[in-house]
């Protein structure tokens, strides 16, 4: 493809864009520097998704085009055909304007419950990444084909997918339409409950009962209903423990203090308690929410801990540390400290431990200060993919994916839930908008 003049001027713009978003990063700090840097992933993003789109147009259009490529369709009934290429082309086109747009509602149209143009166009996302993603799939498999034809390799299957090519562009829409009405179910149904029952060595009494909730990102596309569902569902349970491990909202509190109440008719017979996830550094004022959930009666377990006695007499120690990348987000007193998150737990507790990212569950595992301690870490942050496409990313990327692991030289189990929303996209895998409820037992 020949270069024009206005190409030059788009890569010049977008080269001194970058230059200049750069230097700012350098010279910012907490919620400014992140802030920019969510600008420059915008800028980032929308950049690589015009690339895509160019893409899934050229495809997909000229897959419309050879429905009919030599009008063999009866010319009475040739319109259908056109009317059809029409439809298909123009609700294309509006899906990837869509998705080009979304991230723009994470600063506009925010409040107590989802705008139906932010859902919208987060679902254009969703549906944009699976068609890319299905289509470069159908593409490698076209190229790895064409060049096997030319050394004559298996001849009649390659020939066949080489001279196919179009029908396996429908395919790839078609598996992404089934993948995104799948997600949507997940999303607008009811969370599931997890059970799992954990044996501890220290608790020597009687059993313990906690709910985690992880990832209530509530935001652009999680309004207050959908927290309401959330907190009747949780006292359901009866919980001893209410754990809230981290992306506890996607912006500020100015926005979604409506949407965030329902938080607070959480009740547990030992208290509710919450430690940051990186979403709280990245999207709003981490101390702003400190304030709002302290109204609400949660307790913050901010690098700190909160010792206290069961009715059947058995010593709880909850404890929980700032997110692993708080330092990044350069806010003044904020970084994660395990150390002195387990400081004033004794021995023979039974420590429970919030951090909200798996990676930060190893550190705290290989730091013999602080795994001498722990008992069991409860973490989120991966939503267990999300998405089915991004599974295989989550288990290359963290130390646990999700569910129960148990760690042999720390003696300490590690939970990781799936969390019970979703980031951007209401769309998410079959079952993996969950509530953990989790029976602590003394191990026999």
């Amino acid at each position: 493809m020949r270069l024009t003049t206005g190409h030059y001027v788009f890569l010049g713009l977008f080269a001194i864009t970058q230059c200049v978003v750069i230097f700012l990063l350098f010279t910012l700090t907490g919620v400014n520097y992140y802030r920019m840097k969510r600008i420059h992933n915008l800028i980032n993003g929308a950049f690589l998704m015009m690339l895509g789109s160019m893409f899934i147009w050229r495809r997909v259009t000229t897959a419309l085009n050879h429905l009919d490529p030599d009008h063999i369709t009866p010319a009475r009934l040739r319109w259908r055909t056109i009317c059809l290429q029409d439809v298909a082309r123009a609700s294309l086109l509006i899906m990837l304007v869509l998705s080009q747009f979304s991230m723009v509602f994470y600063f506009v149209f925010l409040g107590a419950e989802p705008h139906i143009l932010a859902q919208i166009s987060l679902v254009g996302l969703a549906a944009y990444l699976h068609v890319i993603v299905f289509l470069v799939i159908a593409e490698s498999v076209h190229f790895v084909s064409t060049v096997s034809l030319k050394y004559g390799v298996f001849e009649s299957l390659n020939r066949y997918i080489v001279n196919n090519r179009h029908t396996y562009t429908f395919l790839s829409l078609c598996c992404a339409i089934l993948f995104i009405l799948g997600g949507l179910y997940t999303t607008i149904t009811d969370p599931v409950y997890t059970r799992v029952t954990i044996p501890l060595k220290k608790l020597q009494h009687g059993e313990l009962r906690v709910a985690l909730l992880s990832d209530l990102h509530i935001g652009p596309t999680v309004g207050q209903k959908r927290m309401e569902k959330i907190a009747r569902l949780t006292n359901e349970l009866n919980p001893d423990v209410i754990a809230i491990a981290g992306d506890l909202a996607d912006g500020y509190v100015r926005d979604f203090a409506a949407a965030a109440n329902p938080l607070c008719s959480l009740k547990a017979k030992y208290g509710v308690y919450f430690a940051t996830g990186n979403h709280e550094y990245m999207h709003g004022n981490v101390e702003e929410w400190f304030t709002y959930l302290e109204n609400c009666n949660i307790t913050i377990l901010h690098n700190s801990y909160k010792r206290f006695v069961t009715s059947k007499a058995d010593r709880i120690c909850m404890a929980g540390a700032d997110d692993l990348y708080a330092a990044k987000a350069h806010f003044p007193g904020h970084a994660m400290h395990p150390e002195r998150a387990v400081s004033g737990c004794e021995l023979n507790d039974t420590v429970i431990m919030l951090a909200h990212q798996p990676n930060a569950a190893k550190l705290m595992l290989s730091h013999p200060l602080v795994s001498e301690k722990l008992d069991l870490i409860l973490s989120g942050h991966t939503h267990g993919g999300q998405m089915y496409l991004f599974v295989p990313i989550i288990y290359l990327a963290n130390a646990f994916a999700r569910g129960l692991y148990y760690h042999e030289a720390s003696g300490a189990y590690v939970y990781v839930s799936a969390g019970v929303n979703y980031f951007g996209p209401p769309i998410k895998m079959f079952g993996a908008c969950e509530i953990i409820d989790i029976v602590l037992k003394p191990s026999a």
